[in-house]
Parts: C-alpha cells; sequence; structure tokens
C-alpha cells in the first residue's frame, strides 16, 4: 500500500509530461482539419502511452487486485487533472480534446492491466490420459 500514492503521482506526471511533449504533433500538418485531427491523437496518445508506461508495474505490484487498483489510480488521476484543468477556450473542439484527454486518461490504465492479464500464460498442465490415447 506504500507504493500506491507514488505510483498515482508517477502515473499523472508522467500523463502531464506526454501532454507538454506531443504539442508539435498538429504542426506537422498544413490543413486545418489535419491538425485538429492531430490534436484529437496527440490527447490520445498521452492517456495511452502513460497507461502502458505504469501497467506492467500496478499488475505486479497488486496482482490479484490490480484492476481494481488501476481504475482508482487513472479515475483519480483523471479527477485531479480536471481539478486543474483551465478552459483556454469555449471552442468545441477544445472542449473535444480536452475531453477526449480526460476519457483516455481514466480508460487508459486499466484497459492495458486486464489486456496484461489475458495475455498471461496459462502454465498448468494437464497430461493426455492413458486410455483411449492411443
Amino acid at each position: 500500500m506504500i507504493l500506491y500514492l507514488p505510483l498515482l503521482y508517477g502515473h499523472w506526471f508522467v500523463h502531464a509530461e506526454l501532454a507538454m511533449w506531443v504539442h508539435w504533433l498538429p504542426d506537422l500538418f498544413s490543413t486545418r482539419p489535419w491538425q485538429l485531427s492531430g490534436l484529437l491523437v496527440g490527447s490520445a496518445l498521452c492517456g495511452v502511452l502513460a497507461g502502458a508506461i505504469f501497467s506492467l508495474p500496478v499488475l505486479i505490484l497488486y496482482r490479484e487486485w490490480a484492476a481494481f487498483i488501476a481504475l482508482t489510480i487513472s479515475l483519480l488521476g483523471a479527477a485531479f487533472d480536471f481539478y486543474l484543468m483551465s478552459v483556454p477556450s469555449t471552442r468545441p473542439f477544445t472542449l473535444a480534446a480536452l475531453a477526449t484527454d480526460l476519457i483516455v486518461f481514466a480508460v487508459a490504465l486499466p484497459a492495458w492491466v486486464l489486456l496484461l492479464r489475458r495475455l498471461h500464460p496459462n502454465n498448468s498442465f494437464k497430461p493426455t490420459p492413458l486410455r483411449g490415447a492411443a
């Protein structure tokens, strides 16, 4: 339980740093629709990458409770992000980009944990019965 708060802060901090890092993505395109699409992709990419980075530590530390802990970490991080958020304008696309960012940030970590749990190999060995095998 001691590592819960560092994971929560680290997940939120990595998401914030990735959001600052991908601000160049819309500038790759010259037309306005592609720039707006780049803004949406950049918003979603931040949450997906932050979830991917922290999914394995959460899964290793909290084994059976990993999905629940990942959900609480991501929801608390998204709530804190929402609390700190200042909307620069009331334009619909800006609000859509911010909403996309919050939704993906809240959903990505639990989704990655569930995906990694499903990919975990089943190492149980079931031998072939002796009768009827030949």
